[in-house]
This record gives C-alpha cells, structure tokens and sequence, in this order.
C-alpha cells in the first residue's frame, strides 16, 4: 500500500475517532439523583410484597435464623395486617424472585466466581425493610405537598403521615408493577405508576452530603453501617454479615455500568409515567429532573447555546403531536426538527456553500485552465500560472476560498451538538415506532438476535430498513455534486491529458468516500434518531444542491450574454 493511501486512510480514521471524541465532549445532563432513578430498576431488592395467602407454605415458617431468608410481615405494631412478603431462594442458594435477576445471577454469580464473599440473607432482607420504610416517608413528604404547595410540612408531620400510610398500605401500592413476582412483561401485566417503590426505590442509591448535594450510594453505605450496628446489638458479628469491601466495590462497579453510559436526561417537563426504557426486561420508565436554561449553560457553551434549545424543540413537537409519546409523535418531531435546524445553517452558511455550487459549476473553465497547463505537476511556473488563473476566475465570480472553511467551521460543532441533543433526549427514550426505540443505536439493535428477530419484535428490521435508507440517501447527497460536475465535464472534449485535474479528481473522491465512509460508520454506532436526522438531512442536502446549481447556472448564464 502507498503511504499516500495509508496517510489518507490513517487521516479518516482520525476523523471519525476525533468526532467521537468531540461528541464526548458535550456534557451529560444526567444527575445524580437521574442515576439513582436509572440504577433502581436493575437491582429493586429481593422481597416479593404480597397478601398473605399468595405466601408458599414453604416461606411462611419464621425459624428464627439470621442466615436464612424468612417470611415476614412489616409494621404489625402499627396494626398492618394487609401487606406480608417473603424472599425465595432456589437450591443454590440464589435469589429467585423475578426482580433480582440482575442482583442474583449477575453480581452474586459473578462474585462467587471471583471468589467475593457475599452479604448474608438477612442482610438483603433488612436492606428491602429500610428501603420501603424510607421510600413511604418520601411518599408521605409527597402528598404533604401535594396537600399544601405553599407550606413545607414539617419533620413530625411527615413521620406522622408515614406511621398512617405504614398502617394501612398493601401491596398494590407498594408493587411497581400489578402483579407480585413479575418483570412486567408477562401477558396482562400493568405498570403501577402510583407505585411506593416505583417512585421513590431510588432512595437506595441516592444519599446527601452535608452541604444538601446527592451523593451516589450516600443511602446505601449508610444502611450497611446501620444494619451492621443492629446485627452487633443482636448478638451477631454484624462485620461478617453485611457486604465487605471486596463486595462493596463489586457491586458498585456493576451497578454503575447500568447507568454510566445513559445519557438521555435532558427532559424539559415533568412525566407521570416517567422516561426511557430501563431495567432487564427495558419495560421501566423512570423519573427524570427537569432541566432548565440556566442549568444548560453551566454545562457548557454549545449546550446552552445549541444543545438544550434543539432538546427543547424535540420535546415541545413531540408531546404536540403525540402527548402519549408512542412514537409517531417523536418521528414528527425529528423531521421537523431537522427541517428547521437545516434552514437556520443554510442561512448562516449561505454565502460559503453558494460559492461552493459556484465553484462546482465552474468545473468546465477550471478543467481548462488545468488543460492549458498539463505539466504543472512537475513544472512550477507552469503551476504558478495554473494557479494565477483560477484565482482570478474565483475573483471574477466572487469565490472567497475562506468561505469553505467557514462552512466547516460552523457545521461541525452544530453536527456535534444536535447528536449531543438528541443522544441526550429524554423524550427519544420513550415510545417506539414499529418496535424500535429511537434512543436505541441501530448497531444495538441489529446485533440482537435475541427472540424470533426476524418478526421485528426487537424492531430488528426496522433498524435494517432505517439504516439502508439512511446510508443510501447520505451516498445520493454526497455523490450528487460529482454527478453533477461529471455531467458538465462530459460536454468538454477532453483533448489532452490533464494531471491536475485528474489529481483534483482523485483527491475529491477520497473526501466523498470518506465522508461517506464516517456518516455509515457513526450512523450504525449512534441512536436511531441521529439516523432519522441523517436520512432527513440527506434529502434536504440533495433539494439545496440541486437548488443552488440552478441558481448559480443562471448567474452564471446571465453574466455571459451580457459579454
């Protein structure tokens, strides 16, 4: 291989890594207390709440037994006699409730693998009692709020309204879902979005410094010191009981992967069903802070500036056309979206890519100057003259090379910004259109064999389709230039040989090629929208060149019959 090809592949690949690089850039609108909201539905404990006859009989004898999961019935002592629960277990000892997939055959599995100690059974079972304990208080502060906007209840009256809630709640309004043991999915199953633990479980990975800010894992490293103490006054060693820190960090790591690399957060209002798609079955929505202007522009300058307006454009013609958010609403929205975000560049980029159309239509003249000198490869007056002559014809035609330049200047961060808008959309994250999520990328998508993918009920196909749509209008609007230009040349006799313009040539196919090249490449890797926007602004590219080429021709046209 040459090591002009090898330069020129080596300088693509930066390219696309440096794009990537850049988009990484944008910042993540994601909080702290977004990440507790996201971690939540991965690892909800391993108690079933459930009436007491819905208890097996294997699970209603309390033995008495610290290191054995017993059956239980939270606040008797507040006169609860509706909500019961248990925590099965298999023959291995794992957690078999459906719920704690993820914490029992994930990070349990892999700790025993790894030779990690794990907490012991009654260890998990006190973390689920103080969770729900924690989640109704903040239930209670919420409807003491709800009651009463304008006052801020008080720390008795919400330890009150708790102590009434812990007495009467079941455990409908304890499930995130409308069955017991369940991930959701199974047929006639509903969501609960009044749900205790549904709202407020995240209380487990949440936690505050002493300044008031959210600290990840705050909540849960103090309920591993208070339940310690508790097992110390019990007369157990609580230290041998409770995660230590080999566990401690491996669950954390595991946990963290869930929602590291989410960053759907930039949410403009409030939703009572929530956002997104998370938890094993990617059937949870989850609630997600709102995000305003100001706390855009503390994230950066192009997210104030372009990323948090595009967000909010998506938004207000998502819930416009589709309050429900099924989907269709957020397709509309992107088209749109991209429309507008589409004119607002041509606007400020006009006079750039109209002397780009002016310089494609001069393709016939250049390729004649170029033919006047057919040694100025090797011969540097001739080079020099060459080089004289199509500037002056620039100059005639009012071509500021600078311009190109500006162009790029301006599209690129405005490229990277509406990726980061839209990767940061939490309304992309919602709803579906013919089995695809749009938050979701398409290489995710078509890598997921899982089920019978040929059904589409992954959205395998609809991926496929969108990524075929998407690659082949990106190659028609790239490509379409050098038709174009391939056009007019023809009505030229090409007498002589012409090495400027074959180089000229040759050096325009590696920029297509590789522009092509990137755009398939990011549009497999990023979500689906960004391959909506791509398709959408293919179409758009093609309708200005082909706009543009007929004004320029008609400038152009004009200026000779007046010679």
């Amino acid at each position: 291989m040459k090591k002009s090809t090898k330069a020129k592949i080596f300088g693509g690949l930066v390219a696309i890594f440096g794009a990537a690089l850049l988009s990484s850039c944008i910042g993540n609108f994601c909080s702290e207390v977004d990440q507790a909201h996201i971690a939540y539905p991965y690892e909800q404990g391993v108690t079933v709440y459930c009436k007491e006859e819905e208890i097996p009989e294997e699970y209603k004898v309390d033995n008495g037994n610290a290191d054995y999961p017993l059956s239980w019935q939270p606040y008797a002592s507040e006169g609860n006699t509706a909500l019961w629960a248990y925590i099965p277990v298999n023959t291995a000892g794992l957690f078999t409730a459906k719920k704690a997939d993820y914490l029992s055959n994930t990070i349990l599995t892999s700790a025993k693998t790894n030779l990690i100690k794990a907490p012991s059974y009654a260890y998990w079972k006190r973390v689920d009692e103080i969770v729900l304990e924690n989640a109704i208080t903040l239930s209670a502060k919420a409807s003491l709020l709800e009651e009463n906007p304008d006052s801020l209840p008080t720390t008795e009256q919400i330890n009150a309204k708790a102590k009434t809630m812990k007495a009467s709640i079941t455990s409908t309004e304890v499930n995130p879902f409308d069955q017991p043991d369940c991930i959701g999915n199974e047929e006639g199953v509903k969501p609960n979005y009044d749900s205790v633990l549904r709202n407020y479980g995240y209380w487990k990975f949440d936690g505050q410094n002493e300044n008031g800010g959210h600290v990840l894992y705050g909540n849960w490293s103090a309920m591993n010191e208070q339940i310690k103490k508790e097992f110390d006054a019990a007369g157990y060693d609580g230290s041998a009981l409770i995660p230590n820190r080999d566990f401690t960090t491996f669950y954390k790591q595991y946990i963290t992967n869930k929602y590291s690399a989410v960053r759907t957060c930039i949410a403009t209002r409030s939703r009572a069903e929530g956002y997104g798609h998370y938890g094993n079955s990617s059937n949870w929505s989850v609630q997600i802070q709102t995000t305003d202007w100001g706390r855009a522009w503390s994230k950066g300058l192009f997210e104030g500036l372009i990323v948090y307006p595009v967000a909010c454009l998506v938004d207000a013609l998502s819930f416009s056309l589709d309050p429900n958010l099924s989907g269709v609403g957020q397709i509309g929205a992107l088209i749109i979206t991209t429309i507008i975000v589409r004119l607002i560049l041509m606007a400020l980029t006009f006079k750039g890519t109209m002397d780009q159309q002016k310089t494609q239509a001069l393709q016939p003249q250049i390729a004649k100057i170029q033919a006047k000198y057919p040694n100025s490869k090797e011969n540097k007056a001739q080079a020099a003259r060459m080089q004289q002559e199509t500037m002056a014809l620039y100059k005639r035609n009012k071509i500021s090379m600078a311009s190109t330049f500006i162009v790029l200047l301006i599209q690129f961060p405005v490229f990277i910004s509406v990726w980061g808008a839209l990767q940061g959309s939490a309304i992309l994250s919602t709803g579906e259109i013919l089995n695809l999520r749009l938050s979701d990328s398409i290489s995710s998508v078509l890598t997921n064999f899982s089920g019978a993918w040929y059904t589409n009920a992954t959205g395998w196909w609809t991926a496929a389709v969108l990524f075929l749509l998407m690659s082949g209008l990106q190659f028609c609007a790239v490509k379409l230039p050098q038709w174009i230009n391939k056009a007019q040349l023809k009505k030229q006799a090409k007498l002589t040989a012409n090495p400027a313009q074959d180089d000229n040539s040759r050096r325009m196919k590696w920029i297509t090629y590789g522009m092509l090249i990137f755009t398939i490449i990011m549009g497999f890797a990023l979500p689906a929208a960004m391959g909506v926007y791509w398709a959408i602004g293919a179409i758009l590219s093609m309708a200005q060149t082909l706009i543009m080429q007929l004004i320029v021709k008609k400038r152009l046209l004009k200026k000779q019959t007046r010679r």
